[in-house]
């Protein structure tokens, strides 16, 4: 039932931002990206696009997302400021749509297996330009965090959620670059974030 009523973009929109997770993706990308108009960004798994209300006016701006509703609702809400797309981000997509400087996957990479993830990344890796970055923010586990915050890991949506070492293995495999930088003061709710930022040479 929770699963099916976030489906619908309103709902896990507000679910976000009560939670403060949405506000986590606007720390981080506040703290880690310098983002300026002109860049060109891919978003993977943009859900319904409102991040783009916090991306610099001027940015060329690209958002996947496979839920038909949440692209709809991008494309009607936020269509002024970005493309969205209803499909997979594939070898295609990354032929149609780059070079870019960055690529952005909030709350994405604890979803994806680590077989269907490498295919990904390795897409991923192809669409970006030289210098390039890839921007992640997922949960957590690591030793020592509080039940609460493991216990919330064990209960997510994601079935793939990875501890720092886990995320720098399967990043590591694909980028010339990796750096990891843990976050447990983003949400209102208590929850262990992971930044990842993966670089192209």
């Amino acid at each position: 039932m929770i699963k099916r009523l976030l489906e619908l973009p309103f709902v896990y929109q507000s679910f976000q931002e009560l939670g403060g997770f949405f506000g986590a993706r606007v720390k981080a990308i506040s703290e880690f990206l310098d983002i300026r108009p002109g860049m060109r960004i891919i978003d993977i798994g943009c859900g319904p696009g409102y991040i783009v209300k916090y991306l610099p006016e001027g940015v060329d701006y690209v958002g996947f997302d496979i839920d038909e509703s949440y692209i709809a609702h991008a494309n009607t809400q936020f269509g002024d400021r970005g493309r969205f797309f209803c499909r997979f981000f594939d070898a295609a997509a990354a032929s149609e749509f780059g070079p870019v400087d960055i690529v952005m996957m909030n709350g994405v990479l604890h979803h994806i297996s680590d077989d269907e993830l490498t295919i990904t990344l390795g897409n991923i890796r192809s669409v970006l330009a030289a210098g390039g970055t890839l921007f992640s923010l997922d949960g957590c586990y690591r030793q020592g965090q509080s039940a609460f915050r493991k216990w919330m890991l064990d209960n997510d949506r994601g079935q793939f959620v990875r501890d720092e070492a886990g995320y720098r293995k399967i990043l590591g495999q694909n980028f010339d670059t990796v750096d990891l930088h843990i976050r447990e003061n983003y949400s209102r709710i208590p929850y262990t974030f992971v930044v990842g930022l993966a670089g192209k040479a």
